[in-house]
């Protein structure tokens, strides 16, 4: 199936490609937002970056301290002490950072790469005496080493921070006040504390205790303030995008109404309508079909002017035809009134009215026959026949009117009886009006051919003659109404609705009739007519 390069894909698809990119377009505005706030939350702020630690972990381990970027890992105003197993200082960044650090307390200062949040609560128990509850949550990590879990983990406080229950695996009896302070953050109002543990190369752990500076109050509400603001960048991006999005689409759509709009104005000026867009499968079937539409009312109205030419020409034919012989019957009929007629003529004359008078008759009959196969509530009352015994009645009947005429007829009807529905009173009009027709307009001498075959399960009736022939510029409009041969119209040809007729009456018995192209050999002019055999035969 050849494939129409107009079309690009059905107007669904460019909807989804459209609400994809816009989808698309907002989301990538978004994380770029996010990236710019969570960059100046990390340079504003100056919180301390596991990730960087987790990079440089192996200049930790190696011994290389002085090579350690601990103002990456904690900012510009943060410091760093790695102390051994035994709690002693081996290196310190600078002289600000303390040096003492007992193993209670750096028990309680939180691990950097894990989680951790501790909070307390004093209550009274049931003997009214101060505790203090201290929770700790946080996360360690799983057996195998990739996964992380939670915990949860707590110690009771008596009033001094006396230990009486503890599930943390405090290494002491006591909670200092500074180890509590470290294990809530609150050793400071100005630094944070937490602390990493490795081991070294010697194989031996240590710990590195990192200072950083906390964020108070007024900064952080001034950062927060630009953030927002930054976030408020989204809405105008936003209408943007949408605009972008919106005039994209409106584009993608006005094109092809505005060509199927210039299709319908090529219409109204008489023009022919072209459809040349290219664009979505449906707009370009929408195009096609009001072309095709357009082509079929001109088509249409082709055949309505055309219609109303053959009904001009219908009246002024029938005019015609029925004026000739009125005309001489009022003639004849004045000059015998005013007794302008001698005698021994006046026979004569009542003799040619007569004759009119039954031919005009006749052209009345032949009128209202064609009106009423023209009715669409006309159907022929189909009774089965056989065709073959039919067909030799008729022309029995008709032999001395051939004979008479100079016409040598050549009959070939098989014997077995071949049996269709025909109207038969319909249907000998049929015979009657081509041979009548063959008659009309060929010489003495003429053979007529009137054959009968079953070709397989239909009947093939032909009738042909050697005569004249017909006109090659009427053959292919020979079934029309009024078709003669000659302009003039004169008597010898009749009405030319002789063949029009036989044509309707063989379509209304489901049959066909033609004009052969290529007549038998020895014959000029050849009709066939195709009956169903026992049933109907639609037109092909």
């Amino acid at each position: 199936m050849k494939t129409d390069k107009r079309k690009t894909g059905s107007f669904l698809a460019l909807l989804i490609q459209n609400y994809v990119g816009f989808t698309l377009t907002i989301l990538c505005i978004l994380a770029l937002i996010s990236a710019v706030i969570n960059k100046g939350f990390e340079r504003r702020l100056d919180l301390p970056s596991t990730s960087v630690l987790e990079e440089n972990e192996g200049l930790l381990e190696a011994g290389s301290y002085d090579k350690f970027p601990y103002k990456k890992v904690l900012g510009k105003r943060g410091d760093f002490a790695v102390l051994d197993e035994d709690c002693k200082v081996v290196y310190k960044s600078s002289d600000e950072m303390e040096t003492s650090f007992t193993a209670a307390e750096l028990y309680c200062i939180p691990e950097m790469t894990l989680w951790e949040f501790t909070e307390t609560t004093t209550f009274t128990n049931q003997e009214g005496k101060k505790q203090i509850l201290v929770k700790r949550y946080g996360q360690i990590p799983s057996q195998d080493g990739e996964m992380y879990k939670e915990t949860e983990s707590f110690m009771i406080l008596d009033e001094n921070y006396k230990v009486l229950t503890n599930t943390m695996d405090f290494p002491a009896k006591r909670l200092g006040e500074r180890e509590l302070q470290y294990m809530t953050d609150s050793v400071s109002k100005k630094y944070g504390y937490q602390k990493h543990v490795f081991t070294g190369e010697d194989g031996r752990k240590y710990t590195a205790v990192f200072k950083y500076k906390k964020i108070d109050d007024p900064s952080y509400r001034q950062i927060v303030s630009a953030l927002e603001r930054l976030w408020l960048l989204t809405i105008p991006l936003y209408i943007i995008v949408v605009a972008v999005f919106v005039l994209k689409l409106n584009r993608k759509v006005k094109v092809p109404l505005t060509s199927l709009s210039r299709t319908i104005t090529q219409y109204q000026q008489g023009e022919k309508p072209s459809n040349e867009y290219r664009g979505p499968n449906e707009f370009v079937e929408i195009g096609d079909d009001f072309v095709r539409l357009a082509n079929r009312l001109n088509e249409s109205e082709e055949r309505r002017l055309k219609a109303d030419r053959d009904k001009q020409k219908m009246l002024a034919d029938i005019s015609h035809d029925l004026k000739t012989p009125i005309t001489v019957i009022q003639g004849y009929a004045r000059a015998i009134c005013d007794g302008m007629i001698p005698e021994e003529r006046r026979e004569q004359y009542l003799r040619t009215i007569y004759l009119k008078s039954s031919a005009l008759n006749e052209l009345i009959n032949t009128f209202y026959e064609y009106s009423k196969l023209e009715h669409p509530d006309f159907s022929p009352t189909l009774k089965r026949e056989n065709i073959c015994e039919f067909a030799r009645e008729y022309l029995a009947a008709k032999y001395n009117e051939i004979a008479l005429a100079g016409f040598d007829l050549e009959v070939d009807i098989p014997e077995e009886p071949l049996f269709c529905d025909i109207d038969a009173q319909q249907f000998r009009r049929v015979f009657e009006n081509i041979i009548a027709n063959a008659l009309r307009h060929n010489q003495e001498g003429t053979i007529l051919r009137f054959k009968i075959a079953a070709e397989g399960n239909s009947i093939k009736i032909t009738i042909s003659d050697n005569g004249k022939g017909i006109p090659p510029e009427i053959a292919d409009v020979i079934f029309e109404p009024f078709t003669v041969g000659d302009e003039s119209r004169n008597s010898k040809q009749g009405t030319g609705l002789g063949l029009a007729i036989a044509k309707k009456i063989v379509k209304s018995h489901k049959g066909y009739i033609s004009l052969s192209k290529k007549p038998e050999k020895g014959m000029s002019t050849e009709f066939i007519i195709w009956m169903k055999m026992g049933e109907t035969l639609s037109e092909t």
